[in-house]
């Protein structure tokens, strides 16, 4: 007798629904982790936030990915990547106000997420190496955006880049200096726009 081979089977549906549980998940876990920090969010709230069971909640991740997720999904609106695109080399440099605006307001609607994922890097060392790893990512995405627009590029102008259209730099600015968003964005333009001069001779 032969015993027929397993067919691998994949549906459609299926994988659509476990698109939208993934999402349900991270969005409760974003939700949690601004409102009551790292340290004060449970997986077991995060299972309850997102109407699944607990088991459902570890399939879908680590606490710290579930974090990171949360994050780059409040950053980006994409859960799967920290995006940069069009800060500098995919427009002409009278669109750098419109693209530091686009920046700053994915830096405002992710602030809460920003503020639980740093206190979780103080405590948790997983969270810690992912941090560091987006420090890492990021100042390379610069570097590659700068070499695109044909201005010679460097760590040390993409850390100055990375810094002012930083979460840290929004979050004194406006937290603690009281500066409203508008005034971030203008502040933060004019000083881009003096970095790319200076690299450039200009």
């Amino acid at each position: 007798m032969t015993i027929p081979e397993r067919r691998n089977y994949s549906s459609p549906v299926r994988s659509a629904r476990a698109r939208q549980t993934r999402a349900n998940v991270v969005a409760a876990a974003g939700r949690l982790f601004a409102e009551r920090g790292y340290a004060g969010t449970s997986m077991r709230q995060i299972a309850a936030a997102a109407g699944v069971s607990l088991e459902t909640v570890t399939q879908t991740g680590r606490k710290a990915d579930l974090l990171l997720a949360a994050f780059r999904d409040g950053f980006a609106g994409n859960p799967d990547a920290v995006n940069l695109d069009g800060l500098v080399g995919r427009g002409r440099l009278e669109e750098l106000p419109e693209m530091v605006a686009r920046l700053a307001a994915g830096v405002r609607r992710s602030l809460p997420i920003w503020r639980a994922f740093t206190t979780a890097a103080m405590a948790d060392p997983a969270v810690a190496a992912v941090r560091a790893e987006l420090v890492v990512a990021r100042r390379a995405e610069i570097v590659a955006r700068l070499e695109e627009a044909g201005v010679p590029a460097s760590d040390r102008l993409a850390d100055a880049i990375g810094l002012l259209t930083s979460h840290e730099a929004y979050d004194h600015l406006t937290g603690v200096c009281g500066w409203p968003h508008e005034d971030y964005v203008t502040w933060a333009t004019e000083a881009i726009r003096t970095q790319l001069a200076g690299a450039l001779g200009a």
